[in-house]
């Protein structure tokens, strides 16, 4: 009973975590999955709707509960940590991403460098860049159903794609308030039916469609996978790190950031350590 209360307890604690990297801009909820071990599985189990196992249906539900929680027990508090406290509170998010890749690396090193890897890992890294890095030219605050039902998509394809944040998307496109709305709407049962269920139907359709081809890469191509993961995560770091220094901060906000991001890092890698050994 113990074994079982600690190994789901864990879970939730990672789930709750990569909730609340969802709504961080720069921050993508699929990296702090990958670095803490549960990206993998978690795509291998989406990917077979019809044929998931009572171990997996556990491992989902406690999960995406911490998920849940995250997202709408802090929501409110991120935007306001980001508001306030904003290079601190993302050099914590910064470590926690950094104690998760040796946990990649360990998967590419099985294998000896060679030019695919390297390949594999520049262009992976090129690609969440300049991508990142496009702004949208759309201004236009029209929202309709087909909108709702695109931000559902956007959403599963930035969640299941490692190291691309759906945040800095939806910000690029104006759309990061209405997300932000439909999360909270979520949270406390006020979100118009309507809106659910496109946002939703979105969101399922891609999520299994994404996954299945992950799913693929990952059972065929493991370590170049791997090594793309590791592209896209360098790529976000290097954006959110740019990002987080071209704002104004104090001495005090740098120090207190240090200090939070060697939480993070050490908070990833305790994590890990622990759910290995259960």
């Amino acid at each position: 009973m113990i074994y079982f209360n600690m190994k789901y307890f864990i879970l939730m604690c990672k789930g709750f975590i990569i909730g609340i990297a969802k709504i961080i801009p720069g921050v993508s909820g699929a990296i702090i999955a990958i670095s803490f071990g549960v990206y993998e599985r978690l795509v291998s189990i989406i990917a077979k709707p019809l044929k998931i196992s009572f171990n997996d249906l556990k491992f989902l539900f406690c999960l995406l509960v911490g998920a849940a929680f995250g997202i709408g027990l802090l929501c409110k508090g991120v935007k306001w940590c980001l508001d306030v406290y904003y290079l601190p509170t993302m050099l914590l998010f910064v470590g926690l991403i950094i104690g998760g890749i040796p946990e990649i690396t360990q998967e590419i090193k099985k294998n000896k460098l060679n030019f695919k890897i390297v390949f594999t890992f520049v262009i992976c890294f090129t690609i969440l860049y300049y991508l990142i890095n496009i702004q949208s030219d759309n201004g236009s605050n029209v929202i309709n159903n087909f909108v709702y039902f695109l931000i559902g998509v956007i959403e599963s394809a930035t969640t299941i794609i490692p190291g691309i944040s759906g945040t800095a998307i939806f910000m690029a496109l104006g759309w990061y308030e209405t997300l932000l709305n439909i999360f909270e709407g979520m949270s406390n049962f006020s979100i118009d039916i309507s809106v659910f269920v496109l946002f939703l139907s979105g969101f399922i359709i891609s999520t299994i469609i994404i996954s299945k081809m992950i799913t693929y890469l990952f059972k065929y191509y493991k370590v170049l996978a791997y090594t793309g993961v590791l592209g896209f995560m360098i790529a976000s770091l290097v954006i959110m790190l740019k990002d987080v220094f071209s704002t104004n901060f104090s001495l005090s906000e740098l120090l207190i950031g240090i200090g939070l991001f060697i939480v993070g890092n050490f908070i990833t890698k305790k994590i890990n350590d622990i759910f290995s050994k259960l």
